[in-house]
C-alpha cells in the first residue's frame, strides 16, 4: 500500500494551524468590555432585553455606529446575549470563531489566485495556506478579534473575502460556463458588498477591490482567462467604484481646509498628511510583527503640519507614492506583489484619507492585509529552496508566539489597560482606562494616585480633571483650593461634545450624598463656569444647551423646580428638539413636580405643531411625538390628581 506523504504533511500543517491558533487565542478570551463595547452593546438591554419580535425589531434599528446602523453586526450580537449586563467571554469566543471562519475562506481565496498563474499542486496548497495563517496569526489583529465590537469590522471584512472568493472562482469559470460564472460574480458584487455593507460601512470597498483584483490578476497575461462583458464591468465593477471617490468629492468641505472637522482638533491637509505617516506605520507594523503595539489609545498622534513638520511626513509621502506608482508599473511582471500594494492601499480609502474620523486605528488594516503575505506564497511556489520555507515558517511561529503573548495581556483587563497607561504616558483616555478597571478591581487610592500623577503630566485635558474630582470627592475629600483649581481649568481648557458623558457624570457624582469636599451648589458653579468663561463653549451655541440640560437636572434634584424648567426651556429655544424635550418632561416628573412637566410638555408641543415626526431611526422607523406627548400628558395629569387627592 503506497502511502501519499504530500497529502499527510498538508494534513499535518493544517491540523498544526488550526491548534495553534485556538492556543493563541484562548487566554484572550477571558478579558473584559472595553470602551465602545458598552455604547452599542448595551442596546441589548434598552427594552428588557430581545424577548420577541417587538424588542428584536427595536434592537436591530437602534444602530449608533454608523449611518446604516449596522444592522446585520447587531443581529450576530444576539447569538452571545439577549440583554445587558452580559458575560464577555461568549461574545470574545465567537469573535476568535469568526476570525477562524474569515481565514478558511481567505485560504480558498489565495488558492485561486495562486491557480492562476501555477498548476495544482501541494506546495500551492501549502503556500495559500501560509498566506492565510500568516494573517490568522498576526500579533497585529489581536486588537481588532478580541475587541468585541470590532465583530462589526470583522463580519465586514468576512463577506468581502466571501465576495472575492466567489467573484474570482466566477471569473475563472468564465471560459467554461459563462452563464454560472457572471451569477457568481454579480452575487460576490452585488450581495457581498450588501452584507458588507450592512455590517460595517465600509464594505462599500469590496467593487473598488475586486477592480484591484482585476487588474492585477485576470488583466495578466499569465492568467489565462477570457475577457470580461464591457457592460457587465462597467456596471458592477467601473461605475461602484467610482462612486466611492465620487462619495469622497461629495463629502468634501472647504470649511476644513482651514479649520479642524467637527469634533476633531486638526483639518483636511493635517489629517491627509498625517495619514501618510500611519499607513506606512501600518506597513511597517505588518511586515515586522512585534510582541506589543500601542492599542487602542492613540490620540496623542503627532501632527503633520507640513511636508517637513515633521520630515518624516515627506518620507512617508514618497514613499506611499512609490508604492502605488511602483505596483501600477510591476503588475505585468509581479502582479501578486503589485496587488499585495494596491489592495492594502485600497482598503484605506474611506478610513485614512479625506474623511474626518480618528487618525489611528489598528483595526483599519484587518482586511486591507490580507494579501500582503501573498508574494511569499508565489515564492515559495517558484523557488524551491529549504532555507526559504524554513524562514517563512519560522516568521510564522514568530508571528504566533507574539499573538500569544498579546492574547494573555489581552485576557488580563487590569495588565492590559495598566499596560496601555505606561506605553502611552501622554494619553488621557489611557489613564483614565488604567484608574476605571483599577477602581472595579478595588483599587480606588490606587486609581486616585494614578490619576494624580496624570494630571501633572497632561494639564490639558478636562476629562482627566473631572475624573480625578469625582474620584478626590468619592474615595478623600476636595479641598476649596483643589475645587477653585478644577473650577479655574474648567474655564479655559478645550470642551467637545464628547466629553459630554464625562460632565455629566462628574455633575450628578458632585450632587450626590457619598461626595465629600463639594455639592450641588459647587456642580453649578461648574456648569456656569463653562457657559460663562470657556472660550469653546462660547464659540459654539450648540455646546451650551448641555450645560443647561445638567443645570436642569441639578435644580430639579435640589428641589427647584421652576429654575429647572427655565433651564430646560433654554435648551428647547437653542436646540428645537423634540427629544431633549421629552427626557426632561421626564426628568420633573421623576421628581414629582407634575404641574412643572405639564409646563414644559405645553412648551414643547408647541414645537410639535412645528415639527410633526422627524426620521431620526433607522429602517425609517418614524416616532408618532404627538401619540407620544398625548400620552405622557395624561400619565401627568393622573399622577397630579392623585397627589392633590391624597
Amino acid at each position: 500500500m503506497r502511502v501519499n506523504t504530500s497529502s499527510n504533511k498538508n494534513s499535518l500543517f493544517v491540523f498544526s494551524i488550526v491548534i495553534v491558533f485556538f492556543l493563541c487565542f484562548y487566554p484572550g478570551l477571558f478579558g473584559s468590555f472595553l470602551f465602545d463595547d458598552y455604547a452599542n452593546l448595551n442596546k441589548l438591554g434598552d427594552y428588557n432585553g430581545v424577548r420577541n419580535l417587538d424588542t428584536f425589531l427595536k434592537y436591530i434599528s437602534s444602530g449608533i455606529a454608523g449611518p446604516t446602523g449596522r444592522p446585520i453586526s447587531l443581529l450576530s450580537f444576539l447569538l452571545d446575549g439577549t440583554d445587558w449586563p452580559a458575560d464577555p467571554f461568549p461574545f470574545k469566543r465567537t469573535n476568535v470563531l469568526l476570525h477562524g471562519l474569515s481565514g478558511i475562506f481567505l485560504y480558498l481565496l489565495c488558492r485561486q489566485l495562486l491557480l492562476c498563474f501555477y498548476l495544482p499542486s501541494s506546495r500551492l496548497n501549502n503556500a495559500a495556506l501560509l498566506v492565510a495563517a500568516l494573517w490568522l496569526l498576526h500579533p497585529y489583529m489581536v486588537s481588532t478579534v478580541l475587541y468585541v465590537v470590532q465583530r462589526m469590522a470583522m463580519l465586514s471584512a468576512f463577506f468581502s473575502i466571501l465576495g472575492l472568493w466567489l467573484y474570482v472562482k466566477g471569473r475563472r469559470l468564465l471560459a467554461e460556463d459563462p452563464h454560472r460564472a457572471y451569477a457568481y460574480m454579480t452575487s460576490a458584487v452585488v450581495l457581498g458588498t450588501l452584507l458588507a455593507l450592512l455590517s460595517k460601512e465600509n464594505g462599500i470597498l469590496l467593487p473598488l477591490l475586486i477592480a484591484m483584483v482585476e487588474l492585477c490578476v485576470f488583466r495578466h497575461p499569465s492568467s489565462g482567462v477570457v475577457s470580461l462583458n464591457k457592460l457587465w464591468q462597467i456596471t458592477f465593477i467601473l461605475l461602484p467604484s467610482l462612486a466611492i471617490f465620487g462619495y469622497l468629492i461629495y463629502v468634501f468641505n472647504p470649511y476644513t481646509l482651514d479649520h479642524p472637522f467637527y469634533n476633531r482638533t486638526f483639518n483636511l491637509p493635517q489629517r491627509v498628511l498625517t495619514e501618510s505617516r500611519i499607513v506606512i506605520g501600518y506597513l511597517y507594523h505588518l511586515y515586522i510583527p512585534r510582541m506589543f503595539y500601542p492599542g487602542l489609545l492613540n490620540e496623542n498622534i503627532e501632527l503633520s503640519t507640513g511636508l517637513l513638520a515633521p520630515p518624516t511626513t515627506l518620507y512617508s509621502v514618497i514613499a506611499l507614492s512609490l508604492m502605488l506608482f511602483g505596483a501600477i508599473v510591476m503588475r505585468r511582471r509581479w502582479p501578486l506583489l503589485s496587488l499585495s500594494w494596491l489592495f492594502f492601499l485600497a482598503g484605506h480609502v474611506l478610513e485614512s484619507t479625506t474623511i474626518g474620523l480618528e487618525l489611528y486605528f489598528e483595526h483599519r488594516n484587518y482586511l486591507p492585509a490580507i494579501f500582503l503575505f501573498l508574494p511569499l506564497g508565489s515564492l515559495l511556489i517558484r523557488v524551491n529552496r529549504r532555507m526559504l520555507r524554513i524562514g517563512s515558517y519560522l516568521f510564522l511561529a514568530i508571528c504566533a508566539a507574539f499573538t500569544y503573548q498579546r492574547s494573555q495581556l489581552w485576557g488580563n483587563p487590569l495588565e492590559l489597560t495598566f499596560f496601555w497607561a505606561e506605553r502611552n504616558p501622554h494619553s488621557s483616555r489611557a489613564q483614565r482606562t488604567a484608574a476605571l478597571q483599577m477602581e472595579q478591581a478595588d483599587q480606588p487610592l490606587a486609581a486616585l494616585t494614578l490619576l494624580t500623577q496624570a494630571r501633572h503630566k497632561i494639564p490639558d485635558n478636562l476629562d482627566l480633571q473631572w475624573h480625578w474630582l469625582i474620584l478626590k470627592c468619592r474615595f478623600d475629600e476636595v479641598t476649596e483650593s483643589e475645587f477653585s483649581e478644577i473650577r479655574n481649568q474648567t474655564g479655559k481648557l478645550d470642551y467637545v461634545p464628547q466629553l459630554f458623558n464625562m460632565l455629566q457624570s462628574t455633575i450628578q457624582i458632585m450632587s450626590s450624598p457619598e461626595c465629600k469636599g463639594v455639592n450641588a451648589l459647587q456642580a453649578l458653579q461648574l456648569l456656569d463656569t463653562l457657559i460663562n468663561d470657556n472660550p469653546s463653549v462660547q464659540r459654539n451655541s450648540r455646546l451650551r444647551f448641555q450645560m443647561y440640560h445638567l443645570k436642569g437636572r441639578v435644580y430639579a434634584e435640589i428641589k427647584k423646580p421652576k429654575l429647572a424648567v427655565d433651564a430646560f426651556n433654554r435648551v428647547l429655544d437653542m436646540e428645537k428638539n423634540i427629544e431633549h424635550g421629552l427626557v426632561q418632561v421626564g426628568i420633573l416628573g421623576s421628581y414629582r413636580y407634575y404641574q412643572e412637566a405639564l409646563e414644559h410638555l405645553q412648551k414643547l408641543e408647541s414645537l410639535i405643531q412645528t415639527q410633526p415626526g422627524t426620521n431620526i431611526l433607522p429602517l425609517d422607523i418614524k416616532p408618532d411625538y404627538r401619540y407620544e406627548a398625548e400620552r405622557i400628558k395624561q400619565i401627568l395629569l393622573e399622577e397630579l390628581d392623585s397627589v392633590k387627592t391624597e
